[in-house]
């Protein structure tokens, strides 16, 4: 037996994050001389008790500045542009407050920075464990100095008393940061690092422990081991690209990191991705930063476990192998090519757009779908065209559809009459209960199409309600018109809003039924049956499975150009 020999070894890697975020960088408006006089608005975006918040310090600004005027405004998350566009021309200066949330955090913070362009000096009141979240959306908008106190806990886990009482003690700050322009701003986020990085080791082992070590303590990893991102494996993948290294793949949310394609293939290099798999890994990119707004910071920024789930359609599914029929989502051979870009799409939003845990990820307890999805449409065994087609494109389009994941639910049907039949079932198996919520307007902009399901239905299934008579589309529909939870299970979530004044007001009589009443009537779970999407998917077992998904699905074409197809 031969004695092994180890000989030292040392491999240098790229960095893995952006080198620029946001837009370039604005001043605060000037600090007011006084209060006294002044017109201080209010804004609650309507989260629970920062109502209480605001108006507790207005009580005590009123009294120290008996000439200013205080006036509450009352709002969603994010502001609307009306609300924003009247405060500006009413207030010499605003406070807003966050209650409890991630992306209403940065959401207040955006809007801040809106007004603080305008000339209103402005002062978010931020709970605990959201400095981060406040500083780090400040940096991606262009405005890093922006201005936030900080309170214990957050709002909505406190009594109306307990939201009063803590924060009467930041009303000192509030005042010095709307009437001081030399405040000094703190900064949490980590100072930029070097293009590369080289590490030694005993032998080759030794110095790839070195590399992980450092990146997974700086958070540059997901966890699991990375592959070492050297010079020579992203220079084979750029060599396979048309793109140049410096084109713009896209403003990646939520730290609006700037995505060259350098930079996303260093990520899926990381990830053990080709170049082909790494156009996939930009399509994905460009649809997440194509999510419309309120909800583009929600499904990324939230306390909620969401996590976006990556739908391939098209001939370079098959050609990349990716699996869509058993397991697809889940792990083992079958699922390497799934595993490499659903690995390399996370990486990329860690390490792009400042996607980290208790930075801009506030998620409270997380999911394993942040591990990122990924599969293909089986399509072969669909009877059905596939979805991308649905959505207008041809069949022998590359498409990437992004699905913001808000849950996962298994369905077994044990045996089914007809298709007809097996679609009511499917209906009642399928969770009601969303996210936002259509009889709500909590959130500004708003059309009700936002929060709904995927039903991954598998084909054996599909092809009996195909030979029922079902178009994909007439079958969503009867899902839709099935999914009729009782008007006592639909609004017992939302007696908190009820309080809060944010049902719509077509929706009031609910509330004002009977306890009998509101037993025995049913409403639609969801505002249209455009808010359900079926993908044939997996083996021909009949266990079909269901994502809840929050903000419309975007569909992305796969193309060679970084910034995707021609306009």
């Amino acid at each position: 037996m031969h004695d092994m020999v180890a000989t030292a070894s040392k491999i240098e890697v790229l960095n893995p994050t952006a080198s620029d975020y946001g837009e370039a960088n604005s001043p605060i408006a000037p600090r007011l001389e006084t209060l006294e006089g002044k017109v201080i608005g209010l804004l609650w975006n309507g989260k629970p008790l920062a109502d209480v918040a605001l108006k507790t310090v207005g009580a005590i600004i009123k009294e120290r500045y008996p000439t200013a005027d205080l006036r509450f405004f009352p709002g969603t998350i994010r502001f609307t542009k009306e609300l924003l566009a009247q405060a500006t021309e009413e207030c010499d200066a605003v406070i807003t407050c966050c209650a409890d949330c991630g992306a209403c955090s940065s959401w207040l913070i955006h809007d801040s920075i809106t007004l603080e362009r305008r000339g209103i000096p402005s002062v978010t009141i931020a709970s605990k464990g959201f400095e981060h979240d406040c500083e780090a959306t400040a940096a991606a908008f262009g405005m890093p100095s922006v201005r936030y106190v900080v309170v214990p806990r957050v709002y909505n886990a406190l009594t109306a008393q307990q939201a009063a009482d803590q924060s009467r003690p930041v009303v000192d700050d509030i005042v010095r940061m709307l009437t001081v322009n030399d405040v000094e701003a703190a900064t949490v986020l980590a100072e930029a690092e070097a293009d590369h990085f080289t590490f030694s080791g005993g032998d080759t082992i030794e110095a790839l422990d070195a590399f992980n070590s450092f990146y997974i303590s700086n958070d540059w990893g997901d966890g699991y081991p990375l592959l070492p991102p050297t010079a020579e494996r992203v220079e084979k993948i750029l060599s396979g690209l048309e793109a140049r290294r410096d084109d713009l793949v896209c403003h990646l949310p939520p730290g609006m990191g700037h995505a060259t394609v350098e930079k996303v293939a260093i990520n899926a290099a990381m990830a053990g991705c080709s170049a082909d798999e790494t156009l996939v890994v930009m399509a994905a990119l460009r649809a997440i930063a194509k999510c419309p707004p309120p909800l583009d910071k929600s499904v990324l920024m939230s306390t909620g476990a969401f996590s976006p789930l990556v739908l391939v359609n098209g001939p370079i599914a098959q050609r990349l192998k990716v699996n869509g029929a058993r397991c697809c989502l889940g792990p083992g051979r079958d699922n390497h090519t799934n595993i490499r870009i659903g690995r390399a799409v996370t990486l990329s939003l860690k390490n792009l757009a400042r996607w980290v845990p208790g930075l801009m990820d506030l998620d409270s307890i997380g999911t394993p779908r942040k591990f990122n999805l990924c599969l293909a449409e089986n399509e072969a065994e669909s009877p059905w065209e596939p979805y991308h087609v649905t959505q207008g494109y041809r069949p022998d389009d590359d498409t990437v559809t992004v699905f913001h994941t808000t849950g996962e639910w298994d369905h077994p049907i044990p045996g089914f009459i007809d298709g007809y039949q097996l679609l009511k079932a499917l209906a009642a198996k399928m969770p009601f209960a969303d996210q936002t919520s259509y009889l709500v307007q909590a959130l500004g902009h708003l059309t009700g199409f936002e929060d709904g399901r995927l039903l991954l239905l598998n084909p054996d299934q599909a092809k009996a309600i195909f030979d029922d008579g079902f178009t994909k589309v007439s079958a969503e529909k009867v899902l839709y018109q099935h999914m009729r939870p009782r008007i006592s299970d639909l609004i017992e979530p939302l007696r908190g809003r009820k309080r809060d004044g944010m049902i719509r007001p077509e929706f009031q009589w609910l509330f004002e039924l009977s306890p009998d009443a509101a037993r025995q009537e049913s409403l639609h779970a969801f505002k249209s049956e455009q808010c359900i999407k079926i993908v044939v998917a997996g083996s021909h077992t009949p266990k079909p499975v269901t994502y809840g998904w929050l903000t419309t699905p975007i569909t992305e074409p796969v193309t060679a150009a970084a910034g995707g197809a021609a306009a």
